[in-house]
């Protein structure tokens, strides 16, 4: 692993599974604008973009949901619950 650039670790994480493509597209972008300023890129680099990358999405998920949904959620949970009160008593 310590002989793999980033870039190549980059592509591993693709193949294997563990970046979707724009992910992928989106990060080898940001190594490459890193790679042409600085004229190298360390896998500290890849790790801080990953990481970055990782935290935008897991806030995402919760974003995903508007106002309504979550109304409807609640309402479901409500309704689920009164049909077991009628059901169980």
């Amino acid at each position: 692993m310590a002989n793999d650039s980033a870039l190549r670790l980059l592509v591993k994480s693709y193949a294997n599974g563990l970046l979707e493509r724009n992910q992928y597209l989106d990060i080898r972008q940001k190594l490459l604008k890193r790679l042409s300023s600085k004229g190298e890129i360390t896998h500290k680099d890849l790790q801080y973009f990953m990481n970055k990358y990782q935290e935008t999405e897991q806030v995402s998920i919760w974003k995903n949901y508007s106002i309504s949904d979550w109304i409807i959620i609640i309402l479901g949970f409500m309704a689920a619950a009164t049909l077991a009160i009628f059901l169980y008593n």
